[in-house]
């Protein structure tokens, strides 16, 4: 059998690239470690190397996103009233983020035409900033609303980054465009509010960032065991996670073994859970189907549940 990833592996190693950031990204601030922050800046060439299985998604981002640029074009100008995205990857110029020695790019403008009043011609009416955001399946059937957002550690940080690109434009509502990775068709508008009281937060976080950069010393880090394990510069920063909780280094190589496997594993389990949200959706509580070669059968408890039972039926 052909062994084809070594062809992958050798492709994606080629397309990882480390440059410096002099900057506070708008698209990072929002993140829960201030050190973090400042190593993103003071030792970007520190951090470790990207996982070539995270170099993909970033890969099939890149290559995705002029599909969906072509998919929103043709379903704003389809809609009614018709709306579209201008003035994509427009770099920031706010006087107030300069002063923080804050930047970003943004997506673009969301606009929805609207017909004048008086003369009935249409024009373009701005709403706000929209960004772009593909999601797995599981993850987009649960955000319907901005607070939702805060499910994740990672579409948190969505909240800030919007707000922030709105305050640089001086709007008080920005927007997330979700896209439904598995069905690029699928697609919801989320509103997000600025609340001066979050952009605060971020200004004062990116202000003792750039007094950390003055100073060469490094702010307090969050020694989070939820996070620290899982940031690119967890081997340079050494945070102190033994002295939190209960943590304790054990030598056990079946554990290891079991949790390499798991790991290994993990795009399978993603998948299996996909499917099975796939099938819940198909199925009606407390309709008996056959499918194929597939007997579903449902039955109520006590306490008013449906519990299913799903059998594959001798051929």
């Amino acid at each position: 059998m052909l062994d084809i990833q070594s062809g992958i592996q050798a492709v994606l190693e080629s397309r990882k690239r480390r440059f410096p950031q002099h900057v506070n990204r708008i698209s990072s601030l929002d993140d829960p470690c201030v050190r973090r922050l400042y190593y993103m800046r003071a030792a970007w060439d520190k951090a470790a190397s990207t996982p070539t299985s995270l170099q993909g998604v970033f890969e099939t981002g890149n290559i995705l996103e002029p599909v969906i640029e072509r998919i929103v074009l043709e379903v704003g100008m389809a809609n009614t009233p018709p709306w579209r995205i201008v003035g994509a990857q427009m770099p920031t110029n706010d006087r107030l983020l300069r002063a923080y020695n804050i930047a970003g790019t943004i997506d673009g403008l969301l606009q929805e035409q609207v017909m004048m009043e008086h003369t009935h011609f249409p024009q373009w009416d701005t709403l706000g900033v929209v960004d772009i955001k593909t999601m797995s399946p599981n993850v987009y059937a649960r955000i319907e609303e901005a607070d939702d957002l805060r499910r994740y550690q990672w579409t948190a940080r969505y909240l800030g980054q919007v707000m922030l690109y709105s305050l640089a434009h001086n709007l008080d509502t920005g927007y997330l465009l979700l896209v439904n990775k598995q069905n690029l068709w699928d697609m919801k508008l989320i509103a997000v509010p600025v609340e001066m009281e979050h952009c605060e937060r971020l200004l004062q976080k990116a202000q003792e960032v750039n007094e950390a950069i003055g100073s060469q010393c490094p702010p307090e880090g969050c020694n989070n065991v939820d996070i620290c394990p899982t940031c690119a510069w967890y081997s340079y920063c050494v945070p102190d996670l033994m002295g939190k909780g209960n943590l304790q280094i054990v030598d056990s190589e079946e554990l290891a073994v079991v949790l390499d496997r798991l790991d290994e594993l993990k795009g399978q389990a993603a998948e299996i859970s996909e499917l099975e949200s796939d099938r819940d959706r198909l199925l009606v509580k407390g309709q008996d189907v056959v499918c194929g070669q597939w007997l579903v059968t449902w039955k109520q408890t006590s306490n008013g549940q449906w519990r299913k039972k799903i059998v594959k039926m001798v051929k």
